[in-house]
């Protein structure tokens, strides 16, 4: 008998979380995975507190932009001088203007932008990223 399983929906930190170990996993040992290169950016952060909009305040005076990608890779390969990868949740399929408009500059700007819905989103435009030359 065939049962109608659904996956657990995973937040977009969990998918997040997930891509990063799953890359730690399968590129450790490549000579050309630069892993220093490749991080988050907390741009989306829950600040709390009393001081919220202080904090606020004090990030977007040291450079914080709203929509910037949730992760980055520096490595330039193929024809891309890095790569920047929109997480969202399998399930959340809700990409912002300003989110759109980063994207669409760092594929101006000579990146590979993508939004991925899920971990194993992220590692698939991961892997095609990773199957270009390093320059």
């Amino acid at each position: 008998m065939v049962t109608n399983l659904t996956l657990p929906r995973l937040s977009e930190h969990q998918e997040q979380a997930n891509f990063f170990a799953e890359v730690q996993l399968r590129y450790q040992l490549r000579d050309d995975f630069i892993r220093t290169l490749l991080f988050s950016v907390p741009n989306g952060m829950l600040l709390g507190g009393r001081n919220k909009f202080a904090l606020i305040n004090k990030y977007k005076a040291e450079g914080l932009h709203p929509g910037v990608a949730d992760i980055l890779y520096l490595q330039p390969r193929g024809e891309y001088a890095y790569l920047a990868i929109e997480m969202k949740a399998r399930h959340k399929y809700e990409v912002t203007d300003v989110q759109t408009e980063f994207l669409r500059a760092v594929n101006g700007a000579g990146g590979l932008g993508e939004v991925c819905f899920g971990c194993d989103d992220a590692i698939r435009i991961f892997e095609l990223y990773m199957s270009f030359k390093a320059v």
